[in-house]
C-alpha cells in the first residue's frame, strides 16, 4: 500500500509580550511534547521560540510529513501556543496529492485586552462607516501593546480609506518594523506609494509582499500585478513584462480577487510590449483585453481600442481603421488625431 506524503506550509509570529508570560508558554510547550506529543511534531522550541523578544517565530517554510498526525499535532501545539500570545498568528497550510486538504489561520482569542480590541476593531474595518470607531479600537490594541504589527496594519488600511494617506503610510511602516515578514504591511505601503507616484520604491514594497506571501494567497499575486504596473510606470518595461506575463499565466477562480483584474494586467502588458516595440505581441494582448468583459480597474473600452488599433498599424494589419473609429466615438481624442493622420 503506497503511503500519501503531505506538503505542510508554516508561516508567522507570535507575541508573548513579557518575559513572564514567554516562560509560561514555553514551559507549556515542553510539557506538551514531553508528556503527549513526544516526537511527532515539526518543530523544536529552541529552533521558534526566543527569549530576545519574547516571541515564537516561523519564517516561512516547506515541510514533508508522511502521515497527517504530524499535521494535527503541529496546529493543535500552535493553537495552545496562540492562547498564551497578546498578538500575532500563524497560517499553515496542508496540501496533499489532490491539492489544498486544509488552511489555518490559528491566531490568539483569549480574554486580554490588547487580543479582544484588536478583533473588535479588525471586525469594523470592512464596515460602512464604522471606521473611527475601528481606529479607537485598534489604538487601543496598540496602547496595550506597542508592537502590534497587525493591528497597525489594520489601522493603516483605515486610514488609507479615509485618505489619510501619511497616516496610513506611518501605520504600514510600524508594522513592518514589529513585523518585517508581514506581507499586508507591504502591500499597503506600496498602495500608498502609488498614489504619491513613488513608483520604484512602491515597486520594491510589492517585491517584499511577493517574497513575504505563498502562491496559494491571493495577495501574492495582487501584489505581482502591482509591481508589474509599477515597473512599467517607472519605464522599466522589461521587468514589468515579466511581472504581468507570470500574473496572467496563473488560473484564478471567479472567487479570487484577482479574477476581476485580469483585464487591467492584460492591458498593461499591452501597453509594455508596445513601448519594447514588440507589436506583434501587443497586439495579442490588446486582443486578449477587449475579450475580458467583467472586471474591476477595468481599462477603459476606448483605450483598449485605442491601442490595438496602434498594435494592428505597427504590423500592417487591416482593421485599425475600425478601432479608431469607435474608439473616436467613445470620446478618445488621440483615436480622432490617428485617424485623420493615418487617412490623410
Amino acid at each position: 500500500m503506497q503511503t500519501q506524503s503531505f506538503k505542510l506550509i508554516f508561516k508567522g509570529r507570535l507575541e508573548f509580550g513579557s518575559q513572564r508570560t514567554f516562560e509560561k508558554a514555553l514551559q507549556h510547550w515542553q510539557n506538551r511534547v514531553e508528556i503527549y506529543f513526544k516526537s511527532d511534531v515539526l518543530f523544536k522550541a529552541e529552533d521558534v521560540m526566543s527569549d530576545t523578544d519574547f516571541a515564537l517565530t516561523v519564517p516561512q517554510q516547506k515541510l514533508t510529513a508522511l502521515s497527517e498526525k504530524s499535521w494535527r499535532n503541529t496546529v493543535s501545539l500552535f493553537s495552545e501556543m496562540a492562547q498564551y500570545a497578546v498578538a500575532g498568528n500563524i497560517w499553515a497550510w496542508c496540501i496533499g496529492e489532490g491539492g489544498l486538504l486544509e488552511k489555518m489561520n490559528i491566531e490568539p482569542d483569549s480574554d486580554k485586552v490588547a487580543v479582544q480590541e484588536y478583533r473588535r476593531g479588525r471586525s469594523l474595518v470592512g464596515q460602512e462607516g464604522k471606521e473611527l470607531e475601528a481606529t479607537e479600537a485598534l489604538s487601543r490594541a496598540i496602547e496595550k501593546f506597542e508592537r502590534h504589527a497587525l493591528a497597525y496594519e489594520r489601522r493603516g488600511y483605515v486610514n488609507y480609506k479615509l485618505r489619510n494617506f501619511n497616516d496610513a503610510l506611518r501605520d504600514f511602516s510600524k508594522s513592518i518594523r514589529s513585523n518585517p515578514y508581514h506581507p499586508d504591511a507591504y502591500y499597503g505601503s506600496g498602495k500608498v506609494k502609488m498614489l504619491k507616484n513613488e513608483w520604484e520604491s512602491a515597486a520594491q514594497d510589492f517585491d517584499q509582499a511577493v517574497k513575504h506571501s505563498l502562491a496559494l494567497q491571493p495577495l501574492h499575486w495582487l501584489a505581482r500585478m502591482r509591481k508589474g504596473e509599477c515597473l512599467f510606470r517607472a519605464k522599466k518595461y522589461t521587468e514589468a513584462v515579466y511581472e504581468l506575463r507570470l500574473y496572467l499565466k496563473r488560473a484564478f477562480d471567479e472567487t479570487d480577487p484577482n479574477y476581476n483584474r485580469r483585464r487591467r494586467a492584460t492591458y498593461l502588458l499591452g501597453k509594455a510590449l508596445l513601448a519594447l516595440n514588440d507589436a506583434p505581441a501587443a497586439l495579442e494582448a490588446f486582443d486578449q483585453t477587449l475579450a475580458i468583459p467583467v472586471g474591476i480597474e477595468l481599462a477603459p473600452e476606448a483605450e483598449g481600442l485605442l491601442h490595438r488599433a496602434i498594435a494592428k498599424h505597427r504590423v500592417g494589419k487591416p482593421g485599425y481603421t475600425s478601432d479608431l473609429e469607435a474608439a473616436a466615438k467613445m470620446g478618445s481624442e488621440e483615436a480622432a488625431r490617428l485617424l485623420e493622420e493615418w487617412q490623410a
